[in-house]
């Protein structure tokens, strides 16, 4: 017997994890994967999904909670407006440069996000969710090259519902207080409301220290001291059987003062003594150094920095009195503030019986002002602050028709624009004020798309499908100080257009109405930029489009009387211009890139497997994994670590100027967060006890050691770790009220999926490193430190969510 069950807006998943039925059977589930109700048996895509219940069980309201659950799912963090920044099978984006695509997308209620900043407020009175895992270049509005989180929130109830919600965690002295209300108004007119408010104190220690001359002492003991509210409002509007109209609506604001980014030393091979007298710098460096800090002897961090992850970190302000920072921004003290709103409007036309029209308009439009200590220095006031302002407009619109006849054939034909602009306005203390920029980029697309579904034989179907995008990106960045355009050599071309087709095909074979093989391939990229995380300085800025095909095939079955789900899938993909980031440090400075790597391939297997045990009603058993090997076929010109000699590995393009190497040859290397291996298993349990139902839940995830920075060094690499996460919980049959422990990162693993390279003893200061010696000399800098931006640990949280009857 199999159980069927439709979940609106759910996409295609090789393995709904249990939903903790009270019978032992798996429930076979109905999904919207290629914008038609089909068997998610009979979809040929590579998923995992979850129902809103099961993500509030575990308290996935992040997406780093969300790497315990899905095979390949890596998560890393950058400071400023770069945000979140996810990898799924080694595919993911690690710049600093806040308007590079993400190489994992983000779709919420329809409306696409590429920009990472919208990650965290979409998890909040969730659905449903699902992670693709793949290229994906059909269905989620634009070109995805490693895949799409898509989710769906709640749409308002069939009868009147309240909700009000609190939780607290004890770790960070974090509150979260939320509360919905949804109904009906008329018989065709629903709304709902949902708010949440977040408010804590921060779960790492901040132990940086005024040196009295330069610095302030931290505004805030812990780290991040952070605020956020998120508002959505939906209403959904049913005249006939044959037509629905639904508005989504968000708005979202987060404010961290004394923002430090989670940033902290994780290793540091020379120490962290320093002494500016030495030679070669430059004596009128080393006078400013004297000047501003009234020694030439600075220390940029207190003796009790440790240089390892951990849950300290040490991080101080800024003080304005000193000149190195004269007409600084909130009193030199670091902040973090986005404000952000966006929606989508869903149209949904029955034409007939077999053919429906769609519509999905979507607008976001977010403003982000961000300043940090430029090297979390904890002692010393930094030589470099960034100062910025990033804001994104987006106006999309897609319109699809969909058949579903009885025959043999079937199609989906569509049509997608995005009118988008990016700015990001520099600002930079470096030796005190610098100038100023705005760089905008503008953003047109338009594509074509569309699918075409042969059933040959009624066990068999052929689905073949492409996009066609032209895409325009333009470049007009102003320097705001002199509020001229900065010359088109400070950055080499201020128009990029990408003019591509991503054709995708497979084949499906279900043998029986539990066993499905499928197979295919796919071709997708993801569009170049520019970098705009600094004003132009006379290099290309601009970086090309990242392109990916391959294959992908597996299987998907029930077994056993529908107790035992088992789902294996294996995939190949050659990546060619790659982008990743880097930074590097040159004689004049520090330099933050966008590179192309020449080619990679990524190929592994993915399982996962679900067990309804038949003698223990509601125990349910799971398990996933994901074998990945992803190595870079061809990049050799991957910048150097700073200090890095000749003999290490820093022997390629011989600049005969300056008698040094500029880059290395990194061919073979793994990709960033890649493990080679990770796997998730745990068990979800439901009893009833009369009137009241006991749930337990447990998942323990272990990752392989995976490179957390591009250039690979040995110490730039996230060690294996296990974390292991619990709850207990009981709630009233009737759903009236609810209670739950849950214990996320119990063994309180601090890991790092980010880090930044830069001549910490020295603070970056030009002139005290030398890179690419054939002498093997390295500078009176020695070689770079690594600072990483690290997750946060254990969290126990106790929420309490109560339902009362509402009555109007």
């Amino acid at each position: 017997m199999v159980t069927r069950k439709i979940l609106p807006g759910v996409i295609a998943s090789s393995l709904m994890l249990p939903a903790i039925p009270s019978w032992s059977q798996l429930e076979e589930v109905i999904v919207t994967a290629r914008k038609r109700e089909e068997s998610v048996l009979n979809v040929p895509v590579a998923v995992t999904a979850f129902s809103g219940q099961q993500l509030e069980q575990f308290g996935t309201d992040d997406m780093y909670t969300l790497t315990e659950r899905v095979p390949g799912f890596v998560m890393g963090t950058q400071v400023a407006s770069i945000g979140p920044t996810p990898s799924l099978r080694g595919i993911g984006t690690g710049t600093l440069n806040p308007t590079i695509d993400q190489s994992v997308s983000l779709n919420i209620d329809g409306l696409g996000f590429s920009q990472a900043l919208a990650f965290s407020s979409g998890m909040f009175d969730m659905a449903s969710m699902e992670v693709l895992r793949g290229p994906q270049s059909l269905f989620y509005g634009k070109n995805s090259t490693a895949g799409v989180i898509s989710i769906n929130t709640r749409d308002p109830a069939d009868e009147f519902e309240a909700e009000v919600g609190v939780g607290y965690e004890a770790d960070a002295e974090e509150w979260q207080i939320s509360g919905i209300l949804s109904g009906p108004i008329t018989d065709t007119f629903g709304v709902r409301l949902a708010v949440q408010q977040t408010s804590m104190d921060g779960y790492f220690d901040n132990n940086g220290v005024s040196d009295g001359i330069s610095s302030l002492a931290p505004s805030t003991p812990k780290i991040p001291e952070s605020e956020e509210l998120t508002v959505r409002g939906t209403a959904v509007w049913e005249p006939t059987s044959a037509f629905t109209a639904k508005l989504k609506a968000t708005y979202n604001t987060v404010d961290i003062p004394g923002y430090g980014g989670n940033g902290q030393l994780s290793s540091c091979p020379d120490g962290l003594d320093t002494n500016f007298t030495a030679p070669p710098l430059d004596p009128g460096i080393v006078g400013a150094l004297g000047y501003y800090y009234g020694t030439t002897d600075v220390r940029w961090w207190p003796e009790n920095e440790d240089c390892k992850l951990d849950d300290k970190v040490a991080i101080v302000s800024m003080d304005p009195s000193n000149p190195l920072y004269t007409g600084i921004r909130n009193g030199g003290v670091p902040f973090f503030d986005l404000e952000q709103y966006y929606g989508s409007l869903l149209l949904d036309w029955e034409i007939s019986e077999d053919l429906t029209l769609s519509s999905v308009t979507g607008y976001a439009n977010s403003e982000h002002n961000v300043m940090i200590n430029g090297l979390n220095t904890g002692l010393a006031g930094p030589i470099i602050v960034a100062d910025t302002n990033f804001s994104r407009e987006d106006f999309t619109q897609e319109l699809r028709l969909t058949s579903n006849y009885d025959g043999a054939w079937n199609y989906m034909i569509g049509a997608y624009y995005q009118d988008g602009e990016m700015v990001n306005r520099t600002g930079l203390y470096f030796f005190g004020p610098r100038d100023k920029g705005k760089l905008p980029i503008d953003i047109e697309t338009q594509a074509i798309f569309g699918q075409l579904l042969w059933r040959i034989v009624p066990d068999v179907e052929l689905a073949a499908g492409a996009r066609y995008t032209d895409e325009t990106r333009k470049f007009k960045p102003v320097n705001l100080a002199t509020g001229e355009p900065f010359p088109i050599e400070t950055y080499f071309t201020d128009e990029l257009q990408t003019d591509d087709v991503s054709p995708e095909f497979s084949v499906t074979w279900t043998p029986t109405e539990t066993l499905t093989f499928f197979g295919g391939y796919r071709k997708a990229f993801k569009s170049g930029s520019w970098d705009t995380v600094s004003n132009p300085r006379g290099f290309d800025l601009s970086f090309d489009d990242e392109d990916v095909e391959g294959y992908e095939g597996g299987m998907k079955t029930l077994m056993l009387d529908s107790t035992i789900a088992l789902n294996v899938s294996g995939y190949f993909y050659e990546y060619d211009n790659l982008q990743v980031g880097a930074n590097e440090s040159t004689p004049d400075g520090f330099l933050i890139r966008t590179l192309n790597a020449a080619s990679a391939t990524i190929w592994g297997i993915d399982m996962d497997v679900a067990w309804a045990v038949p003698s223990i009603d509601g125990l349910e058993l799971f398990a996933v994994a994901n074998y990945n090997n992803a190595e870079y076929d061809k990049f050799d010109n991957a910048l150097c670590w700073g200090g890095q000699t000749s003999a290490e590995g820093c022997d390629q393009d011989f600049d005969e100027v300056t008698g040094l190497y500029q880059a290395q040859d990194l061919s073979g290397g793994d990709l960033l967060r890649a493990p080679e291996f990770g796997a998730t298993f745990g068990f979800t349990y439901e009893k009833s006890f009369g009137d009241t139902i006991l749930t337990l839940g447990s998942s323990t995830l272990w990752s392989d050691e995976y490179a957390a920075n591009t250039l690979l060094r040995d110490d730039f690499y996230q060690d294996s770790y296990f974390k292991t996460s619990a709850s207990i919980g009981l709630r009233a049959a009737d759903g009236a009220w609810e209670v739950n422990l849950i214990g996320k990162n119990l063994n309180d693993e601090i890991t790092a999926g980010n880090c930044t390279n830069f001549n910490g003893q020295y603070g970056n200061v030009p002139g005290t490193i030398i890179t690419g010696s054939p002498t093997g000399e390295r500078g009176i800098g020695g070689v770079d430190e690594a600072v990483c931006i690290a997750e946060r640990g254990r969290e126990l949280w106790l929420k309490v969510t109560i339902r009362p009857s509402v009555r109007f």
